[in-house]
């Protein structure tokens, strides 16, 4: 007996030194090795992302699919229920929530807070969920990120994509508004 458990310890000990290495972890974040993302025309992001302000708390999955005249975002509660489509264009706002579809007009911020009771900045989140600054918009780097338009943007982990190293985990707060984004999947186009 002693002897099959020792051999069950060695094979063990073996199969352990056979495990497969994590792998590295893509690089820390740094901005002004990311500006050339800006100009990314084409992007689609799968994940979840968490709303928070002094009223609700809300965690969702997030399907956003960016092109040059477009946002369309899916975002879900849990096991796909209360599913918001949103689709934005410069100065529109359609909301479907498979009830009521409605269009709005006027500054796409603006509407989307009037209208979900949340402060989204969809308007510059297009830049910030890819790592980097909106152009239209001053800013100041900080370490892990950058503030602007009085929000704190930082980037907890990154993650390679192809040849590229976009976020994985986002941060953006602002007084008592945080939005949290994890990222499962990125497309780049």
């Amino acid at each position: 007996m002693n002897r099959r458990f020792f051999a069950y310890i060695a094979l063990i000990a073996w199969l352990s030194g056979c495990a497969v290495a994590p792998e590295k972890p893509a690089e820390e974040y740094q901005l002004t090795n990311m500006q050339y993302l800006q100009q990314q025309k084409k992007w689609v992001l799968e994940g979840r992302l968490a709303l928070v302000n002094e009223k609700d708390s809300v965690s969702v999955s997030i399907n956003w699919r960016h092109n040059e005249l477009r946002d369309d975002i899916e975002l879900a509660g849990p096991l796909a229920q209360g599913r918001v489509k949103i689709s934005v264009t410069p100065d529109r706002v359609a909301v479907d929530d498979g009830d009521n579809p409605q269009v709005f007009y006027g500054p796409v911020d603006e509407v989307l807070a009037e209208q979900l009771g949340v402060d989204l900045p969809v308007d510059s989140l297009r830049f910030w969920v890819l790592g980097v600054n909106d152009p239209r918009q001053t800013y100041i780097e900080q370490p892990g990120g950058f503030y602007q338009g009085r929000w704190l943007v930082r980037y907890g982990e990154m993650q390679a994509v192809n040849a590229d190293t976009l976020p994985k985990k986002m941060t953006a707060e602002k007084d008592k508004t945080r939005i949290k984004l994890i990222v499962d999947q990125w497309v780049l186009m």
